[in-house]
């Protein structure tokens, strides 16, 4: 799978949020628990008293229910240990409060961020001298694919990373969702965008991420979805389409 997409029939899902500034803790790679859950390894960004920032290209079968369980509005709340070498670092009580999916098609790496409200980490040396339990297996996500209702297949070259943020009541809200079509692959959305007027028909997308063997790694769904603007990206003959979606749902 190259990190190109295709947009066909379908429904979706989404993914929001924000990941504030705090002291970068770039190089510390961990391995995730959350509690009593092992979710694999993940690089700490940053770590202040009010926020939590981590990163990883590993995509667990834990991480793809925590994140399912996110997108449907159900406050995730765990106790966090993250260990590394003779350290463990921990934080009870966590709320995970946003996910931001990665931008694909445009190099760098394919990590999902999660940014948790949690206490200060405490950090205390590992005394247990036992082998830690193997991490879980995991994908990492090379490529998508993007299905809106009622369409056509066409080529999607990149993909904007989809942020995800879920209120302290547990309601989730994104930002606009926004991809490239390939050369040809405008005139389904201009047509679309002025098919009503001001109020074009809302449609359902549904985003794939898969790996190497194009197997599905993680599915998101957006609902009442309608395209906010359709514009030609120049001589690569591609067109960026933003859109606009009510509502998150879990695949």
């Amino acid at each position: 799978m190259s990190g190109r997409a295709h947009l066909a029939l379908g429904v979706t899902l989404t993914i929001g949020a924000a990941a504030g500034a705090a002291r970068a803790d770039t190089t510390s790679r961990y391995a995730l628990e959350m509690s009593g859950v092992r979710y694999g390894l993940v690089v700490l960004k940053s770590a202040d008293a009010a926020q939590l920032v981590m990163t990883t290209q590993d995509v667990a079968p834990p991480l793809v229910a925590l994140v399912g369980s996110f997108a449907q509005g159900t406050p995730v709340k765990r106790d966090l240990r993250l260990s590394s070498g003779a350290i463990v670092r921990r934080a009870n009580d966590a709320r995970l409060a946003s996910v931001k999916l990665p931008a694909l098609g445009s190099g760098g790496a394919a990590e999902i961020e999660l940014a948790f409200v949690a206490p200060a980490l405490a950090t205390q040396p590992l005394l247990s001298a036992k082998e830690a339990p193997p991490l879980p297996s995991a994908a990492r996500i090379t490529g998508f694919r993007v299905e809106v209702t009622g369409m056509k297949t066409i080529e999607a070259p990149k993909l904007d990373s989809i942020a995800m943020t879920q209120r302290a009541d547990g309601s989730v809200v994104t930002g606009e969702i926004a991809f490239e079509a390939g050369a040809g692959g405008a005139p389904p959305f201009t047509s679309w965008q002025r098919s009503t007027g001001a109020h074009p028909t809302p449609r359902a997308v549904r985003v794939e991420y898969v790996g190497a063997d194009g197997a599905v790694v993680l599915g998101l769904r957006l609902d009442r979805c309608t395209p906010s603007a359709v514009v030609p990206m120049g001589a690569n003959g591609t067109t960026r389409i933003t859109l606009a979606c009510a509502n998150v749902l879990a695949r």
